[in-house]
């Protein structure tokens, strides 16, 4: 379950993105090298499992350190992985709580506190509120206090933890400690072909007519490509058109 530490976070939880699943992230290759998301995501993968282990009991073997942080520009698919994360983690019964601190501005330092106790912590967006310091001090005492009692902690940021520009010294330092992956935003044919993968997840063949059209046309960002891939879809049911360009074109008015 997702769930809050206290009656005002259970107020703030944020609903995640149903189809945000490891099994539908786009791996454009099948590179073992530790730089490849496909990498990524099987290290999240283990990474989770293992925690859902410890908490059922399961201690064997070595935990793998508690403190991951993801990184990329806009669209690189952090924010995915982490929703991803919190299914797969969901999956096992355990508790998580995931918080996009974009929304920072709504909220208050406060809604961090307790946030020690859940399985596993998701923070998105985590420099947001980097140089705003309440947030930084209540951010220092949740990471100790989580450090204390070895909850997982998932980050994702647009910048590595080393140039994220926190002006407190002592949390600067502390998020040094992540283990760090890097991911990088699709070109124009991985981003077809994912967009091939997720149509075909619906339940729909998308042409390379099509979806060379929607990329050349679109903003290239994942996230808009893939609500106008589901708009796409739901136009086709209503009307009982097969997926074209002309049906594309209608539904844009291009």
């Amino acid at each position: 379950m997702t769930l809050a530490a206290s009656p005002r976070q259970l107020a703030l939880r944020l609903r995640l993105d149903n189809e945000a699943r490891f099994d539908n992230f786009y791996c454009p290759d099948s590179s073992t090298d530790s730089d490849s998301s496909e990498a990524v995501v099987a290290h999240l993968r283990h990474w989770i499992e293992q925690w859902a282990q410890r908490n059922t009991g399961n201690t064997g073997g070595t935990l793998l350190k508690e403190f991951v942080w993801l990184w990329g520009s806009p669209g690189a698919g952090c924010s995915h992985l982490l929703q991803a994360a919190c299914h797969e983690l969901d999956g096992h019964g355990q508790t998580v709580f995931y918080l996009d601190l974009s929304m920072s501005r709504e909220l208050t330092p406060d809604v961090l506190t307790g946030l020690e106790q859940v399985a596993m912590l998701c923070l998105d967006n985590i420099d947001d509120i980097a140089g705003e310091a309440e947030w930084e001090e209540a951010l220092f005492h949740l990471y100790n206090r989580m450090a204390a009692s070895q909850t997982p902690l998932l980050v994702a940021a647009q910048r590595s933890p080393q140039y994220t520009e926190f002006a407190l010294p002592d949390l600067h330092s502390r998020l040094q400690s992540a283990a760090v992956f890097q991911l990088h935003q699709l070109d124009d044919e991985h981003k077809k072909a994912a967009l091939q993968m997720r149509a075909s997840r619906l339940g729909f063949e998308l042409s390379d007519d099509v979806a060379n059209y929607l990329v050349s046309r679109c903003e290239r960002s994942m996230s808009a490509l893939i609500a106008t891939l589901h708009e796409l879809d739901q136009r086709s049911l209503e009307t009982r058109r097969k997926v074209t360009v002309p049906l594309l074109r209608a539904l844009m008015n291009w």
